[in-house]
This record gives structure tokens, C-alpha cells and sequence, in this order.
């Protein structure tokens, strides 16, 4: 009898440390479709099936990991050079080729999958990743947030809402801002974790306490939804954006192994190269499945260690319990209809500390790096060149075609590329340091 109380409470405990899971993975999701969406002009309605996609292959990507991958309780999430990435070709194609873009991610994101599956089998993944050194990672995340830093801006500031400078918006968006920020800077324990999302509730309620809130005609026709395959459409190529894909995919290798790293630490063990492997592995099948469900992709989330490390949930059962309860959500109209409400500028303010991390972790890494002449002149051309295509009109590429276009046109992947070239194959680190000694 005593055996019996103790699994029922067992049970009971993991059921609530699921629902812990689930609310902090939830923090993680709800505002990527709306800000997505919105850099797309997407309707409440294509919004609101997008946060269901979003919920369903989070909590299945998760599931995916533990299980076929590597088996640790790491949370999945969109990956916020994903998202960027999708904000940042939004926001400059022509409002009429957007759909076809989004066709064109959902096979960068297939084929970005594949890569990182065979790659998962090859004794060559540390020799990609040699490629990524310090130079090339900071210079792309400093780019990748000089890019997107105008579509955060306007959104904040309520001029894209209004085509001015709006007190309110501006004002609700600096209190949602310096909530996110004091609670993650000066809270402890599991209330640290949930900082975006208490900013999100205070902010959106201020919105609806200022009237601020649009009203949406939305209303979902069924209770119950199946997720839908391609929802934006059948998969387009498009040489520019596969190659884009692909390299973010290559780039957020040191994100899986970061990731499982930091969870190995909260749960005092020692990672193995096969975990490593398993991890990317993991990933790979999960873009996979973000480009059949058109979600963004999505990756291991470290801050699942700190999450670990708060409330002492080691255990893989609770995160699994967590996963069902986010996947299951995703087959429920009203509750997406419900987080689409959420306000664009809301969802921008929420990301924005994050955001700025991104681009601190740049100059983090440039800044471990030695100031030679060398290193310097790496870093300057590229972000100069990168940053400089930014304020290229489109018109003046009209003439190119079209996959080269997409490629000229993206100051992130020109730097990228460029900064490559200058790193590896022109001012190469071994041979330059050979020229100097003679």
C-alpha cells in the first residue's frame, strides 16, 4: 500500500514539474510566430496556425532528442539565428515574393537537416567546425543583429504600427523591456527563467489597458486541428537561400554541443563525443521537421541548464511529460487564436534582451581575440562590406539574376562569406604568422 501511495505522489510530482516544463517552454515559443508573422504581413489566422505548428514540432522536436538524439533533458526552441534569419529576408523581399520565400526556407530548412544528418555520421564534424573560429561567429552574429536592430527599432518605437514615433507603444515597450531585464539580472531561482514571459503579460495587459490592442476577426472553425504539412506552399529552391540555410545550420552546430555541454555540468556528468554526435544528429531530423511543418528552426536551448540548476528537475520524465503537453496544444485552434493576439510590439520588446545578448556574445568572441594587424583587417572588411550591402537599394540588383541576387543582396551572407575567404583561404592564420616570423 505504501509502494503504491509513493508512485501515485512520484506521479503527481513529475506531473507538476511537467507543467513547470511546458510553462518554460512556452516562454521560448510564443512570441517567434508573431514577430515572424508579422515581418511577412501574415493574417491572424495564417499567424495563428503558425504558433500551433510552432507548439506541436517544439514539444516533438524535444521528444525527438531525448529519445533518438542525445538523450538528454534539454528543451528545444526556435533558434534565434533561425528566426533572425526569417525576420531579416521578410523584411527585405518585395511584399509579393514573400510567399514564395517562405517556400524557398521550408527546403533550406529540409536540406540544412539533411547536411547535419550525414554530417552526424562522418568523423568530420570538428573540422567544420574548425571553420567557425572566433573571427568568422562574431562577425556573423554582429551582422546578423546590425541587420535586424531597424525592424526591432520600428516596432518599439510604434512606427510601424503608426508611421510616427508613438509615446504610448514606445513607453509599454520600455517597461516590458526593463522588467525582462531587472528580473533577469536580479531574480534567482525559477523566477529568473521567466522573466520574457512575465514581460509579455505585463506588456500586453498595458496594451489592452491603453486601448492599444487591434481587434482580430479571427475566429478558428473547429476546436481540434491537425497540424498541416507545407503549409506555406510546396518547397521552392532557390541556390541563395539553400546555401544561407545550410551555413546557419553549420553555425549552430556549436550551439547543439554549447547546449549539451552546459546541461552536462547542471547534471554533474560527463559528456561523451557520441552525445556530441547524437545531438546533431537530433538536430538535423529536427529542421528536417520544421520545413515540412513551415515552423522556424529550431535548436537545443542551454538555458535549460540554468532552468535545471533552479529547480533541481534532473529527471528526463518531467521534460518528457512537458513535451506531450506543448505538442498537444498545437492540435487546438483557440489556443493559438488566442497567443496571435499578441501584440507585434509586445513580442519585439520580449526578444530584445535576448537579442542584444546575441550581439553581445559577438564581441565577446572578437574581443578573446589578439588585436594583430592581421585580425583587425579581417574583421574590418567584412563587417564593412557586410553591413555596407545593407544599405544597397534593391533596385540597383534588378538586373542580376535571380538566385545571385538573393546572395549580393544579403549583407549577412556576403560578410559571412567573405569573412570566410579572408580567414581561411587569403590571410590564412598559419601561413601569415609563418610570413612574420621570417
Amino acid at each position: 500500500m505504501k509502494e503504491t501511495n509513493n508512485k501515485g505522489s512520484n506521479g503527481m510530482l513529475a506531473g507538476i514539474q511537467g507543467v513547470q516544463w511546458a510553462v518554460f517552454m512556452l516562454t521560448n515559443i510564443v512570441a517567434v510566430p508573431v514577430v515572424v508573422g508579422g515581418a511577412f504581413e501574415m493574417s491572424p489566422s495564417e499567424i495563428s496556425t503558425f504558433m500551433l505548428r510552432m507548439l506541436f514540432v517544439t514539444g516533438a522536436a524535444t521528444l525527438i532528442q531525448i529519445f533518438l538524439g542525445h538523450r538528454l533533458p534539454i528543451v528545444e526552441g526556435g533558434a534565434g539565428m533561425w528566426w533572425a534569419l526569417f525576420i531579416l529576408l521578410g523584411t527585405m523581399t518585395a511584399p509579393g515574393a514573400r510567399g514564395q520565400l517562405l517556400q524557398q526556407l521550408e527546403l533550406g530548412l529540409i536540406l540544412a537537416g539533411t547536411f547535419l544528418i550525414l554530417l552526424s555520421f562522418l568523423p568530420i564534424i570538428s573540422r567544420i567546425r574548425k571553420m567557425f573560429t572566433p573571427i568568422v561567429t562574431g562577425v556573423y552574429l554582429i551582422l546578423l543583429v546590425c541587420q535586424m536592430s531597424g525592424s526591432f527599432l520600428s516596432s518599439m518605437l510604434g512606427i510601424t504600427a503608426t508611421n510616427h514615433l508613438d509615446g504610448a507603444i514606445t513607453g509599454i515597450c520600455f517597461i516590458e523591456v526593463l522588467i525582462i531585464l531587472l528580473i533577469s539580472l536580479k531574480a534567482s531561482g525559477i523566477w529568473r527563467s521567466l522573466g520574457p514571459l512575465i514581460g509579455i503579460i505585463v506588456g500586453w495587459l498595458l496594451f489592452h489597458l491603453f486601448g492599444l490592442i487591434q481587434t482580430k476577426t479571427y475566429k478558428p472553425s473547429s476546436w481540434f486541428q491537425v497540424p498541416k504539412l507545407f503549409s506555406w506552399g510546396m518547397p521552392h529552391f532557390d541556390f541563395g537561400i539553400v546555401l544561407t540555410s545550410v551555413l546557419t545550420g553549420i553555425v549552430l552546430i556549436s550551439n547543439v554541443i554549447a547546449s549539451i555541454l552546459v546541461i552536462g555540468m547542471a547534471l554533474e556528468k560527463e559528456i561523451q563525443e557520441t552525445e556530441h554526435k547524437k545531438g546533431i544528429f537530433g538536430n538535423g531530423v529536427n529542421l528536417v521537421l520544421s520545413g515540412l511543418f513551415s515552423v522556424v528552426g529550431v535548436v537545443p536551448l542551454s538555458v535549460a541548464g540554468g532552468f535545471i540548476s533552479t529547480t533541481g528537475i534532473k529527471q528526463k520524465r518531467p521534460l518528457i511529460i512537458g513535451a506531450i503537453i506543448i505538442l498537444i496544444t498545437g492540435f487546438f485552434p483557440y489556443i493559438g487564436e488566442f497567443f496571435a493576439t499578441l501584440p507585434l510590439e509586445v513580442a519585439y520588446a520580449s526578444l530584445f534582451i535576448p537579442f542584444s545578448q546575441m550581439l553581445g556574445f559577438g564581441i565577446r568572441d572578437l574581443m578573446g581575440l589578439e588585436p594583430t594587424s592581421r585580425n583587425l583587417l579581417v574583421i574590418g572588411i567584412s563587417l564593412i562590406v557586410g553591413v555596407g550591402m545593407m544599405f544597397v537599394p534593391p533596385s540597383a540588383l534588378e538586373n542580376v539574376v535571380p538566385w545571385l541576387r538573393n546572395i549580393i543582396a544579403n549583407g549577412l551572407l556576403m560578410g559571412l562569406i567573405l569573412c570566410l575567404l579572408l580567414e581561411h583561404l587569403i590571410f590564412p592564420a598559419k601561413k601569415q604568422s609563418e610570413k612574420l616570423n621570417m
